[in-house]
């Protein structure tokens, strides 16, 4: 078994031979690069900007931004700003434009590395289910770029995106010198962070893509299995048609009936269960910090300046230090609606269009209001992270007791759309698998690219309750299986 495996994944070549049938999806790995092409010409453009920025603000080339800088600093031509007049709504709607605008950068880098994070996962057999959180999973090797080091590395990549796309636009409310009336200033630093942390995570997923051969690049659940099946990672194991996820690891294969309620990702994977207290403890910490910072209405730490380099750094440490927390715990909300979503596409083999299992990658998650809800959340909980936590021209690095409220009940709303997500229970008699690639294999006796999943063979042996047999097909609809029956 070793040495097969060894064959498999030592060449590309012997990938395609191997596969024989099995859906290999190249068209995502086309997407894949895309996104991360897309993701480097963003960075790459943040960091011209910056430049642009330093070079446009030089001493004499920007009158205004000096004028500004001098009422604070006597040496204003080493702070290089910019002025633009901005109206309070445009700047808001300009700060929320750069979430966005990090939210597809990481999502497009994060596919790829989740991708081949799984694949180097099956490759060491530690592979469980097709959702993982990639931000807090490594493989063995030290230097391996999905190892703990690279892995640490794009962890803080993605935390310092949001960090710094939120300070590229930096608060004018508390300046008291102001011969403009709606303006806004731009520093040459924070774009020039933003570009270089998109470089970096783009860098990592190119990286990753030669180094990790990926058999197949679909999200689908079935797929991935699919592939493990027939690279044989894992393989059916029979007289288990009606054991779900959470009945996985017994060892004693006696057939059941079927059930017309199925357990819940929160009784099905423990992870869910510390993911949606975490998001609970992160709202309980916004809770309690914006009630001591409530009596004086935020704090602020100041700087010497308008908005001077050395400032700008420590704050945007600071800022990411905090922001940290919010990164990691959406990043862990992903896990609960990647589960939802590998459900709802297993699930749709007992429906009259079947499942089928290799489908591009953005319209398996636009199909699923879990993922699309979060992909819409993370954003704005960013920017709201952003109205409570930020750099004040002239004044220094603040939180403000009323943006910390605000970003609370944004993460209140997380709460419960992750707590609802993770305790309901799918019904019907299918068995759930969330996803989980051994289940999957087990359930699935006949791989196509649509699948029915229902009842194939009436009962045999001996006795009062003969065992029926549940299983997929890819001949159109089958019968549902029969609830008063056992199976196995």
């Amino acid at each position: 078994m070793a040495a097969t495996r060894a064959s498999l994944i030592s060449t590309p070549e012997s990938l395609t031979s191997a596969l024989e049938g099995v859906p290999y999806d190249r068209g995502n790995r086309l997407l894949a690069l895309s996104g991360l092409v897309f993701s480097l010409v963003m960075g790459l453009a943040f960091i011209a900007t910056g430049i642009f920025v330093y070079i446009l603000s030089g001493p004499g080339n920007d009158q205004v931004a000096q004028e500004l800088e001098a009422g604070y600093n006597p040496n204003p031509e080493k702070e290089r700003n910019i002025v633009i007049s901005f109206s309070p709504a445009v700047t808001r709607a300009l700060e929320l434009s750069l979430s966005v605008l990090a939210t597809i950068c990481t999502e497009a880098t994060g596919y790829v590395h989740g991708t081949t994070l799984k694949w180097c996962l099956a490759k060491e057999g530690r592979l469980t289910f097709n959702a993982n959180l990639r931000l807090l999973s490594c493989t063995k090797g030290i230097l391996s770029v999905n190892g703990p080091i690279f892995n640490a590395v794009f962890a803080i990549t993605v935390i310092f995106s949001y960090a710094a796309s939120s300070s590229i636009i930096l608060n004018s409310n508390h300046y008291s010198y102001i011969p403009l009336q709606n303006f806004t200033v731009a520093s040459f630093l924070p774009p020039v962070i933003f570009g270089t942390v998109l470089v970096l995570q783009a860098t990592f997923g190119f990286i990753a893509v030669r180094s990790a051969p990926v058999p197949t690049w679909s999200s689908s659940p079935l797929d991935m299995a699919s592939a493990l099946v027939h690279h044989h990672y894992i393989r059916h194991r029979p007289k288990r048609c009606m054991l779900p996820t959470l009945k996985s690891g017994d060892t004693r294969d006696d057939p059941i009936s079927p059930s017309l309620h199925q357990p819940s990702s929160w009784e099905s994977h423990k992870a869910v269960r510390r993911v949606v207290w975490l998001v609970w403890g992160l709202v309980g910490g916004g809770i309690i910090f914006g009630g001591i910072l409530f009596p004086w209405g935020g704090v602020v730490i100041s700087w010497y300046g308008v908005t001077p380099p050395g400032g700008l750094l420590w704050a945007s440490l600071l800022s990411a230090t905090i922001q940290s927390f919010v990164t990691i715990g959406l990043h862990c909300c992903e896990l609960v609606t990647t589960l939802a979503r590998d459900e709802m596409v297993w699930r749709a083999a007992s429906s009259e269009k079947g499942a089928r299992p290799s489908r591009n990658p953005l319209m398996t998650l636009m199909g699923s209001w879990e993922s699309c809800g979060l992909l819409v959340l993370k954003p704005v909980i960013h920017w709201l992270f952003g109205l409570s936590v930020f750099m004040a021209v002239g004044l220094g690095w603040e939180v403000n007791s009323l943006g910390m409220w605000f970003l609370t009940a944004g993460m209140i709303f997380v709460a419960v759309f992750i707590t609802v997500i993770a305790r309901r229970c799918p019904t019907g008699p299918q068995p759930a698998t969330y996803g989980h690639i051994q289940t999957l294999a087990d359930l699935v006796d006949e791989w196509s690219m649509t699948m029915y999943w229902g009842h194939k063979k009436d009962g045999w042996g001996v006795g009062p309750w003969p065992v029926c047999h549940a299983g997929t097909s890819k001949d159109g609809r089958i019968p549902p299986v029969k609830m008063d029956s056992f199976y196995a």
